[in-house]
Formats: C-alpha cells, structure tokens, sequence
C-alpha cells in the first residue's frame, strides 16, 4: 500500500475515533447532569459494580480483542437504578480497567465513549420499540423478556458495529474470516447473557422472598466465577494452542524445506501462536543483502534499509519496544504510526546475523516473556532452516560442477583423444600416399574428424564453469581483456559507470559470452590498436558498449557471410540477446571502427 495513502487512512482513522470519543464522553456529562437522588439500596449497587469490575478486569479473548460475561450486571444496574446511573458506573470502571491494564490513550478514551453510546443507543431504541410495537405495560406476562432480548440485540449490534467502523477504517487489512470468527463468539455471549437474565426474571416472578443484596450475591457468584475461570481457561487453551502452532509450523517447515513455499507456512501459522499487526521477515542473500520474505500488516516498503547498520549483527537475543515513544526513529518511519508495540528477533548462525523476524502490535506492552521466547524458539528453528538451505545449495552447486568436471574429463581423455589420434593417423596416411591421385576420401575424413574433435572441445569447454560463475560478469570481461592483450597485443579498457546490480547468473553469462564475441571479432579482423567496453548501470537497464578504432565493415555483407557460415559470431551474439530480451545493435562502417551496443533490461 502506498504510504500517503496508509497516512491518509490511519488520518482518517484518527478523525473517526476522535469525533466517537467526544460524542460519548459528551453522552457520559450528559448522564451526570441528569442523575436523580439514589433511593436504591447502596449494597447491592456496591456488590454489581464489584461483579462487574472483576468480570471487565478478567476478560475472555475473541479474535484480537476481549469480551466479557458483564452484560448481565450492566443490565441489572439499568433496571434497579435507570440508565444513567448504569452508564456512570459502566464507563468508570471501563476507564480504571483501562488504566490499570496500561493500554494505549486513544484506547483509555474510546473504550468508555464506546460502551456509553452503545447503551444509551439500545435504552432509546428499546422503549422505542417498545412503544411502537404497544408493549408499554410491564406487568403484562412476557415484558421483561421482550424487554432483554431487544436490550441486548442492539446494544451488542451497535457496540460491534462501532468496533468493526474502527477496524475497517485502519491501514491493515480485516478480513471476512477474522470479522466472522469474532462474531460467531460475540453471539455466543449474547446467548449466554439472555439466557442468564432469563433464568433471573424467571426466579424473581416465583416470589420466593425479598430480593436484597444477598440475592445478588449468591445469583451473580457464579456468573463471575464463570467469568474468571473461563478467561483462565481461555488462557491456558491459547498457550496450548500456541504450542501446537509452534509444533505443526516446525513440521510444515521442515517438510517444505527443498521447496520455495516454505516461506508460506509461516506466513500462515505465524498469528495462530502471537498477536501480531504487523510482520516482517527478511533474509541476507550470498552478497549480504537484505531479501524481504515476508511482509504484512502495517509494514511500509523499504523497511529493510533500517537494518543495514551494525547494531543488528551485535544483537544477540530479541529486542523488545513496548512503546511507541521507545521505538528508534528510523524504524518508526517505516511502520503505521498504529503500531506500538514491536519484537524483533535475529536469526543468528555461527555468530553473523542472516535474517529478521519482526512483529508489531497495536497495543502497548502487549509482549510478555513467554511472547519474546515463543519467537526465540521459532527464530532458532528458522536460522537452522536457512543454515541448511544454504548447505542444500551449496552441496547442489559442488555436485553440479563436479559432476560437469567429471564428464569434461572423460570426454577430454577419451573421445577426444581417440578423435585426435584418428586425424594424426589419417594425415600420416595421406602424407605417405601423396603419389597417388585419389586422397579425397582422406581429405574428406579429415575435414570431418576436425569438424568433431572441434565440437568434442567446445563441448568440453561448456561443461566446465563459466568465469561469470566464479568471478562475475565484469571481473570475467576484464580477465578476458587480458587474454586479447597477451593474444593480439591489443589493450583494451573497461570502464563501469553507476551503481552495480545483481543479476541473474543466465543473464551475466550471456553478456559476457556476447562482449567475448565482439572482443574476438574486433581482434581478429578490425586490426584495431584500441577498444573500450563500458557497463553502464541504469535505473531499469543494463547498458553495454563495445567500441574499437578499427577498419570497420559493411553489415549487409557481414549479414550474407553469416548466413553462409552458421558458426559466425554476429548471428551468435543477436541470439544471446534475445535470449534475455535484450536489444542488440552494431554500428560500423569502413574507416570508422565499430560500436555495438546492448541494451538489458534488469527488471526481468
């Protein structure tokens, strides 16, 4: 995503989350200016709103958020002392939550302005409704339920439709499968929520006494102990879970290693065992450049540069930032001003640092201990993975070149030999029977044998490795310059402007073999005293010039030449440039020297 878009989004984020909090908080004043005398029983408010605080401080997780089984209590507060005293007392200790569990500002501020909305919307929505569908009469048989069931449908709706606006807003993507994983457990506490009230109105119509504060008491126990248990429940299954994560991601990894999606698994398994909003993993290629692997969330492009410096190959364990404030400045620049948060883990093998694993959160101090040794494991087992990856490569590259060697070998000292032999003795034979009229079928064979001991040795010649392979294209041209210069006593100068690129190895081996030509034919047949070769690095492209200050030539009688001699180096050098797109022109003229000139496109 571009970045001015990403700093509109979360700009626009910002607005939308501000403009909420202030017509909550303006709800919540609201409801301060139009509280009545308490003539309730101070008790049992006492007793709902500790109920309530201790179900909101131990919240059961769904998908990256929490929920709670608090909704009953809420409900009990609005009818035993009206809906502005159930905002107060909700809102407040939504905000001591908030503060106690040391989350992010914005998140201190919204929470509340969030739920006061979200109440005061489904009080007036309810009774109106109440009022339309002409259920005014509480004593009418059914009232209450009617009453809960409308109650809490809109408060849930619009309290999670406010979550889902927020979501939806910011830079990261929120997809289908994570809004229908957070519902499909939303619903299910709701279900849990009426069915609770209901089994309260159902024991309240049995008059089976006065309902004080001990009736709450031994009513709402269980509902916080539920509550409790189950955030304790729900923590102990997500350590499991995140166990067994780790565990089948190891297996994935393992299992996928020869092949080139093994990078996959760990995108997909990656949030199973830690929340995450923003992930990074790069890895150091042959030449120590940093190669984004993997990249999600709220990661801007280029972040690679920041770990470029020395810092990170001294860093031997995972540095945690659980602020924004302790972010460093450079890396800030590259993630979205929502992450706060921040691990990152360096994947170290033999003491040199050969990649990163980043996470970011969007919430303060979300990372404890077990996350930072949960990502040392999984950076361990990553590093051992590259380590034999590179193993694997390098085993493939020595079996390779010695199985090229091998076969060079056996060709040299075999078919080549006896070749060479067969033209030795045919030309003994044909020295000794000069006197004799018909040797056409001596000289026939000798032609032919010459013809394939010369194919045997470009054979033998292909087989063994390229100089790009072992030095890079210019190192391998100016080796070959040196050859020309100790061959034909003709210096030649190489000259490399801008910055130099990688490339592949198919295309380095086909420059070389291309400016190899041109150097060739401008020694054996310009009689130059001079040639230059220049690589130049552009943006997109690779620009190659050979030029020498030879006699030149005629291109369309070369062109002629070259369709009569199939071996011809002009043909040869038009084919290897096409062969990486590259355009490919010459020219010359008689008197002028020559001048080729290729053109390859780096992007492919």
């Amino acid at each position: 995503m571009d970045v001015s878009l990403i700093n509109r989004r979360e700009r626009f984020m910002n607005i939308t989350i501000m403009a909420l909090i202030c017509i909550g908080w303006g709800v919540i004043i609201y409801s301060t200016l139009h509280l009545e005398d308490f003539t309730g029983d101070i008790w049992t408010l006492v007793l709902l709103s500790a109920f309530l605080l201790w179900t909101e401080l131990y919240p059961i997780p769904v998908w990256k958020g929490i929920t709670s089984f608090s909704f009953p209590l809420i409900y009990t507060i609005v009818l035993l002392y009206g809906i502005w005293y159930g905002l107060i007392i909700l809102t407040s200790i939504s905000l001591v939550v908030n503060l106690i569990k040391k989350r992010k500002q914005q998140i201190v501020w919204f929470n509340p302005a969030q739920l006061a909305i979200a109440l005061i919307a489904a009080y007036l929505s309810t009774n109106q409704l109440l009022i339309v569908t002409g259920w005014t009469d509480s004593t009418v048989v059914g009232f209450y339920y009617v009453h809960l069931c409308l109650f809490t449908f809109v408060f849930y709706l619009m309290n999670n439709l406010l979550i889902d606006f927020v979501l939806w807003l910011r830079p990261q993507k929120y997809a289908w499968k994570d809004w229908k994983q957070k519902t499909i457990q939303e619903t299910i506490i709701v279900l849990i929520s009426i069915c609770y009230l209901a089994v309260m109105f159902a024991l309240g119509n049995q008059n089976r006494g006065v309902v004080d504060v001990f009736s709450y008491l031994f009513f709402f126990s269980p509902l916080v102990a539920a509550s409790v248990l189950s955030a304790v429940i729900s923590k102990q299954h997500r350590e499991k879970q995140r166990l067994k994560a780790l565990v089948q991601l190891t297996k994935e990894l393992n299992r996928t290693l020869p092949s080139a999606k093994w990078a996959v698994s760990l995108d997909e398994r990656l949030d199973e065992f830690i929340q995450t909003d923003a992930t990074l993993f790069i890895m150091k290629d042959v030449e120590e450049n940093w190669n984004v692997i993997l990249q999600n969330g709220g990661v801007i492009k280029g972040i690679e540069k920041v770990f470029t410096g020395e810092w990170i190959q001294l860093a031997d364990e995972s540095i945690r930032y659980a602020s924004r404030k302790q972010i460093p400045d450079d890396l800030a620049t590259y993630l979205y001003k929502s992450i706060r948060s921040v691990i990152i883990t360096p994947l170290r093998v033999e003491e040199d640092t050969v990649g990163i694993l980043l996470v970011g959160s969007e919430q303060n101090q979300i990372y404890q201990t077990t996350d930072i040794q949960f990502l040392s494991t999984l950076a361990n087992q990553l590093a051992v993975i590259i380590k034999t990856k590179m193993l694997f490569s390098e085993r493939e590259k020595r079996i390779l070149l010695e199985e090229r060697n091998r076969i060079a070998r056996e060709i040299h000292d075999g078919i080549a030999q006896t070749l060479a032999g067969a033209v030795m003795n045919l030309e003994s034979s044909k020295r000794v029977s000069e006197q004799h009229e018909k040797t056409s079928l001596v000289n026939e064979s000798i032609d032919k044998l010459r013809g394939s001991l010369s194919e045997v040795r470009e054979s033998i010649y292909a087989l063994r490795p390229s100089p790009t392979e072992k030095f890079g294209v210019e190192e391998a041209v100016k080796a070959k310059c040196e050859d020309i210069l100790k061959a034909y006593s003709i210096p030649v100068m190489v000259k490399i402007v801008g910055a130099r690129k990688d490339l592949s190895p198919h295309i380095e081996q086909n420059v070389y073999e291309i400016v190899s030509e041109a150097l060739q034919n401008a020694a054996k047949h310009s009689n130059a005293s001079n040639v230059f070769v220049t690589f130049r690095y552009c943006k997109g492209n690779l620009v190659v010039r050979v030029k020498d200050n030879g006699r030149g030539f005629r291109l369309y009688e070369a062109l002629l030449k070259a369709n009569i001699d199939a071996h011809y180096g002009i043909l040869n050098m038009n084919e290897l440039a096409e062969q990486i797109d590259a355009s490919f022109k010459i020219n010359s003229s008689e008197r002028y020297g020559t001048v080729i000139l290729m053109i390859v496109p780096l992007s492919k």
